[in-house]
């Protein structure tokens, strides 16, 4: 498989690593995620920030599935959740997967900015997030 440009560049810059693919744990990650966005939906009716952010992480834990199924890894520095973005934006097929930067983005200003999130956005990010747990799955 020919990388793109931006996961080469993760590597490179050591934001990412190599490590033997394994499908099998992608697959028990990526439940996990479809775990968390049904929590996410639950959690909804009660606290949109604290569903916000479980749907971000479900849609963080299905990219970081892909990244294992086809033996990558991102490393445990700064940036981590930014470099999980670029991941998706180059690899996962589907146009949600350019909105999780912004949705990472949005997570940050809510947890270190005091910004609040409406039901609005919930409502659009939970779907992007689903959009792209979905994509994850049927790339596996």
């Amino acid at each position: 498989m020919t990388l793109p440009p931006a996961v080469t560049n993760l590597i490179t810059a050591r934001r990412i690593e190599q490590v033997p693919a394994d499908r099998a744990s992608a697959l028990v990650r990526l439940t996990r995620a479809e775990e968390k966005l049904e929590a996410a939906r639950k959690i909804a009716a009660i606290d949109v920030e604290v569903a916000y952010v479980t749907g971000y992480d479900a849609t963080r834990i299905a990219v970081t599935a892909h990244m294992l199924a086809a033996g990558y890894r991102v490393r445990a520095v700064a940036g981590s959740h930014e470099a999980v973005g670029i991941y998706a934006e180059a690899v996962i097929a589907s146009p949600s997967a350019r909105e999780f930067q912004r949705m990472r983005r949005r997570r940050n200003k809510a947890e270190y900015d005091d910004i609040a999130i409406g039901r609005a956005d919930l409502t659009a990010d939970l779907a992007h997030a689903e959009a792209i747990i979905e994509a994850v799955r049927n790339s596996l």
